[in-house]
């Protein structure tokens, strides 16, 4: 219970801790702990000022109004906490709360106004802004913006940004009804309503599946670095890691334009993808590279495998550590340019490693998240 106390006060408390938080404080002895816990609160900070303690409490039963019967049930005691709600909810926005309070492993969905939010791994919530205002529905591992798109009437574009840190995967439904899959370690900056009359456009850093509801009016375009990848209703896979030195989009069904960041897409002049085929950006050589692949090895990671076909070593332990959140040492140079054919789905990371030892000889320790390889004992 401490720990949901503690998301109340960070704002970061799901709908479903909300409800046990509430139950938990029907015992008077609760009370007076949650009490005691919000004046040490106070007491880190002697430089508060007056809160508008009606303003706060409404803004807490903007969280639960959804929920009718929620209401209903704790009305009769909620007025108890009026003052405990106003303190602990000014204590939240108060400038001097430290950003290094949030968790560098949590997925987190920074709001248009520099808001964050902590995003839960499963369960099913209503992500809310400190207003009490729905930005976003949670089910699962599933963010949905499409459900809310009918609430939403504004006038000019309003972005989200969710972080996916490694270990951890994401999916997303956009205002129109495309699917995203966001892998380990990958960032998405995404409208939340995408607006009439204006092209659908979202920023890309990680590694993304796309799966476009068809618009011909509004094409849909994926920004990354250095290219922009432009579809009207398709299916891709966009790999733009910042410290790789590739980018990549593979194909799987309908047909994308490629083309530089700079331009605008011109169906004569930019390269346009067919199902089957890769189209690679080379950073330092500046140039684009097409071939055709076996798409299966660049969209099983949507489906919680790893799948390698003739990949070296070095390119391996890079979806390694972000798909497992570790560090990988490899003091055994041989081993870089060795490609392997793989294929993993519930193997933990050091059943992989032993894995590989069954075709090329090397050793390894394992230290907390930091792994050491080196040539074999």
């Amino acid at each position: 219970m401490d720990n949901i106390i503690r998301k109340y006060f960070l704002d970061s408390i799901s709908t479903s801790e909300l409800n046990l938080l509430l139950e938990w404080l029907k015992n008077e002895e609760n009370e007076k702990v949650f009490k005691r816990y919000a004046r040490e609160c106070y007491d880190l900070d002697l430089a508060l000022q007056e809160v508008d303690v009606d303003y706060e409490y409404q803004i807490l039963i903007n969280k639960i109004r959804y929920k009718k019967s929620f209401y209903q049930k704790w009305g009769k005691w909620a007025a108890v906490f009026v003052g405990v709600i106003g303190l602990s909810w000014f204590f939240m926005l108060n400038d001097s709360t430290p950003k290094t309070s949030i968790d560098n492993n949590a997925i987190t969905l920074k709001l248009d106004n520099g808001d964050i939010k902590i995003v839960t791994e499963d369960g099913n919530e209503k992500i809310l802004n400190k207003k009490g205002e729905i930005v976003s529905v949670k089910e699962g591992d599933e963010l949905n913006y499409n459900k809310l798109s009918d609430e939403q009437n504004s006038e000019k574009l309003v972005f989200n940004e969710l972080n996916i840190p490694y270990g951890k995967k994401m999916k997303i439904v956009l205002s129109d009804g495309s699917l995203v899959h966001l892998n380990a370690g990958s960032t998405l900056k995404y409208p939340v309503k995408f607006l009439n009359g204006m092209e659908r456009k979202v920023f890309l850093s990680g590694e993304a599946y796309f799966d476009i509801a068809k618009d011909k009016l509004h094409p849909f375009i994926v920004n990354t670095q250095n290219i922009n990848v432009q579809a009207l209703g398709t299916k891709f896979n966009v790999n733009s890691y910042k410290e790789d030195n590739e980018i990549s989009t593979a194909l799987v069904e309908g047909s994308v334009g490629v083309y530089n960041v700079d331009e605008k897409f011109d169906a004569k002049a930019s390269t346009v993808l067919m199902p089957g085929y890769k189209a690679s950006w080379n950073k330092s050589e500046n140039r684009m590279n097409i071939n055709e692949v076996d798409i299966e090895e660049y969209i099983a990671w949507t489906k919680g495998q790893l799948l390698f076909k003739s990949k070296s070593f070095s390119d391996i332990i890079k979806v390694l550590e972000r798909t497992y959140d570790v560090t990988i040492i490899n003091n055994y140079q041989f081993l870089n340019e060795e490609r392997f054919i793989a294929k993993f789905d519930t193997e933990t990371i050091e059943q992989i490693l032993i894995s590989f030892q069954n075709s090329e000889k090397f050793s390894y320790k394992i230290n907390e998240n930091k792994i050491t390889i080196d040539k074999p004992n």
